[in-house]
């Protein structure tokens, strides 16, 4: 079942086992980003592959936290109602990945490692950017004496 995806990364280019194939999904760089994206949306619209109602309602939570941030930070209002947003916000991202991190127990175990560290990799990412953002406005947004 999933087992064939990891000694056979791209089925349709011949032999399973060969050395060639393999090396050729190990290559790095743009190339392999692509033909990931490309995978997953190729994946996305498959008859096979059903989206619970949840998975939509999540997405869409997603999409309404981000849109009720970008509103707290451009509209003047007061500061806890300003905090209201980013509390939805993280109990909507923290569902989301809940609601998805199921999917881990159906994967072999070197996917599953590699999975989680994505997600790992993926929190980095975000705690990283939000020092960067918080520095910034700290930066241009300082209080002159």
């Amino acid at each position: 079942m999933a087992e064939p995806d990891i000694t056979n990364p791209n089925p349709e280019s011949g032999d399973p086992g060969s050395e060639t194939d393999f090396e050729g999904a190990r290559r790095g760089g743009l190339r392999n980003v692509m033909a990931a994206i490309k995978h997953i949306n190729d994946a996305s619209v498959t008859e096979s592959v059903r989206q619970r109602i949840s998975d939509y309602v999540t997405i869409g939570l997603v999409v309404i936290c981000i849109m009720s941030l970008v509103a707290a930070v451009a509209l003047p209002c007061s500061p806890g109602l300003k905090l209201l947003p980013l509390l939805l916000t993280i109990l909507a991202v923290v569902l989301y990945m809940i609601n998805r991190l199921g999917i881990v127990v159906s994967l072999s175990a070197r996917q599953a490692l590699i999975v989680w560290q994505i997600v790992i990799a993926s929190f980095w990412l975000g705690v990283t950017s939000s020092m960067m953002v918080m520095m910034t406005c700290f930066y241009l947004f300082k209080a002159t004496p």
